[in-house]
């Protein structure tokens, strides 16, 4: 009797110790199991926080460029136009985007804290003033419309502090994309390496955890492909902000900027093969009474099909962009007659176009220049420019 009541305590004792070794076994789970699930999801809210913060950074970035980029433009076409009447819409156009700039600057100062990014706004800082400083007097002398001393200011002191002025923008975009990927990556470090423990540590777990450890590892694989789904519309919006960045939202075309550096490319290659090239620079005609006649949106649908048309209507290899309101420019590579290219591009955009507000048809005026000249793509556009209006002044359109 006493030896079975010896028996029957070991027993409800051993008993004891193996459901408390299971409890706490079951406990420990829980807890690193709850533990993991709390990193994981804090992990991606902080993800999505990053991914949203650094965003509007480099959405911020991006708008000062075009700012900047149209400030620039204005005061450009201020010194290049001979119409009085646009150089005012111009010089008021000029402000508007100085404003724009002050603007978007202001609010880049509020969210970047970075020393990194902050030393880049400090390099802005200190090419302002003289930026300023140059390009209020290239308005002043168009103004009183002194074009050779504004020309002079433009090519060799504005255009190198302008590019200086662009390629911090340009790094502060990086900075702000390179911590974003990184942030990415170590999650999805993180969240690999959490999947990788919680396989391990179920596998010596118990018959009745095997349940729980199987939801777990369901749940951190659902949570790890989400990290990856982050990462992915991270990379994704890379590419969209900087396809933004460097082509025009309505036509689809390469923006002024993207066309300067494939200028810039087909100067380099000039120089080096001695092959030639040409600049077209094109100007749509009685544009603006579309406009007034059937309403904005109209005009925008117009520029859309002119955009199609004259990438159909190049010869190989050649690259077309919107520069402009109206404007477009073309590079053709290596010998192409001008004329003929004009022939083909004019009929394209001469024919009539159906719109949902009505049908229209449109001419334009071509100008040519040959490149590579002295290597500065301002010159080379502004002289196909000014070829442009040479001949729609000719003909007193």
């Amino acid at each position: 009797m006493q030896f079975s009541q010896k028996v029957q305590r070991i027993s409800g004792r051993l008993l004891n110790a193996i459901t408390v070794a299971f409890v706490v076994l079951l406990a420990g789970m829980i807890v690193i199991v709850g533990n993991s699930l709390w990193q994981n999801q804090r992990l991606l809210d902080e993800l999505h926080h990053i991914t949203e913060e650094r965003g509007q950074r480099i959405q911020l970035a991006s708008d000062l460029l075009e700012a900047a980029y149209n400030r620039h433009q204005t005061m450009v076409n201020q010194v290049i136009t001979d119409d009085p009447f646009e150089r005012d819409d111009l010089m008021m156009a000029y402000h508007r985007w100085g404003n724009r700039v002050g603007e978007v600057r202001a609010a880049l100062n509020e969210r970047v804290t970075e020393d990194s990014a902050r030393a880049k706004l400090q390099e802005q800082d200190a090419l302002i003033p003289e930026i300023v400083r140059l390009q209020d007097q290239v308005v002043d002398l168009a103004a009183r419309e002194e074009i050779a001393p504004a020309m002079a200011i433009l090519s060799e002191r504005l255009f190198d502090l302008d590019r200086e002025f662009d390629s911090s923008i340009e790094a502060l975009r990086a900075h702000e994309r390179a911590q974003m990927e990184a942030a990415a990556e170590r999650a999805g470090e993180v969240g690999a390496h959490t999947q990788r423990f919680m396989l391990v540590f179920g596998g010596g777990g118990v018959v009745f955890a095997l349940a729980l450890i199987l939801l777990t590892r369901r749940t951190l694989v659902t949570m790890h492909h989400d990290l990856r789904e982050q990462a992915s519309q991270l990379d994704e919006a890379g590419r969209q902000l900087q396809h933004e960045a460097s082509h025009d939202p309505l036509t689809g075309l390469p923006n002024r900027r993207a066309f300067y550096k494939r200028l810039q490319d087909a100067i380099a290659w000039s120089q080096r093969t001695g092959e030639a090239f040409s600049v077209g620079f094109i100007d749509l005609d009685q544009f603006k009474p579309v406009n007034d006649r059937f309403g904005h949106a109209a005009g925008d649908e117009l520029l859309g099909v002119v955009a199609r048309r004259l990438e159909e209507a190049l010869s190989e290899p050649a690259c077309v962009a919107r520069v402009g309101g109206d404007e477009f420019a073309v590079l053709l590579f290596g010998e192409h007659s001008t004329e003929a290219e004009g022939k083909r591009l004019q009929a394209a955009v001469s024919r009539p176009v159906r719109l949902a507000a009505g049908e229209v048809t449109l001419a334009m005026t071509l100008g040519w220049a040959s490149g590579p000249g002295d290597g500065d793509p301002d010159e080379l556009l502004g002289r196909a420019d000014r070829a442009m209006y040479g001949l729609k002044a000719g003909r007193g359109t």
